[in-house]
C-alpha cells in the first residue's frame, strides 16, 4: 500500500475539477461530490460522482477515468 496525502473533500474535488478543466472538450464536465468509502484493495477511502453532461462517453469516460485513478493513486480523505 501507498502512502497517500490526507486532503479534505473540498480540496479533493477541487484538484479533481481543476485537472477537468485542462480539457476543453470537457467543458461541461464536473466532479460533484466525494464519498467516504472503506479503504479498497489499494488503501484508497473515496470515491467521487461526476456529472458529465454534453460530453459523448467516449470522450469523456476516458479522460475522467485517468483524472480519477491518478488521483486514486496519491489522494485519501483525511
Amino acid at each position: 500500500m501507498q502512502t497517500r496525502e490526507k486532503v479534505s473533500e473540498e480540496e479533493l474535488l477541487t484538484k479533481l475539477n481543476e485537472e477537468l478543466l485542462k480539457h476543453a472538450e470537457l467543458k461541461n464536465c464536473s466532479f460533484i461530490s466525494i464519498y467516504r468509502s472503506k479503504p479498497d484493495k489499494t488503501g484508497c477511502n473515496w470515491s467521487v460522482k461526476l456529472r458529465s453532461s454534453g460530453a459523448p462517453h467516449y470522450i469523456s469516460a476516458p479522460v475522467t477515468g485517468k483524472i480519477m485513478t491518478d488521483a486514486r493513486k496519491k489522494y485519501n480523505l483525511e
